[in-house]
């Protein structure tokens, strides 16, 4: 990989983050009213939404491992953990929702995209200076 790429993908990377932090927080919004102020169930074109929620967190993951294998480093070690964090997060809810015998089963994307809009926050912060 040339190294000349480095930083548009930083840049892509930078930005792509803060996409997904939006969209997080309104994917919680949208759990939140569908299951807690409409009383509904998770809909096939919701879950939808979560399934490439995910894929898009994982193309943001895939970027920031070839920032590190092009040797750039986040300003603090622990994003890594977060980046991993957030890959992993949303499969773990959606496998909760998708094996739940007892129906509205909401409230696990409720606390999906809480806790990623989270992890997101603190990759955020971790992720470089200034």
């Amino acid at each position: 990989m040339p190294y000349h790429l480095y930083p548009v993908i930083e840049q892509v990377h930078f930005y792509f983050s803060r996409g997904l932090l939006i969209i997080a927080v309104a994917m919680f919004a949208l759990a939140v009213y569908i299951g807690l102020i409409r009383h509904g169930d998770v809909t096939r074109t919701f879950r939808r939404g979560a399934y490439a929620v995910t894929a898009l967190v994982v193309i943001d993951a895939l970027l920031g491992v070839l920032l590190y294998a092009m040797n750039g480093r986040p300003f603090e070690e622990v994003h890594l953990i977060y980046g991993l964090g957030a890959v992993l997060s949303l499969p773990f809810f959606i496998f909760v929702e998708t094996t739940a015998k007892k129906r509205p089963a909401m409230g696990s994307y409720i606390w999906g995209f809480a806790l990623l809009a989270g992890i997101i926050i603190r990759g955020i912060m971790t992720g470089r200076a200034g």
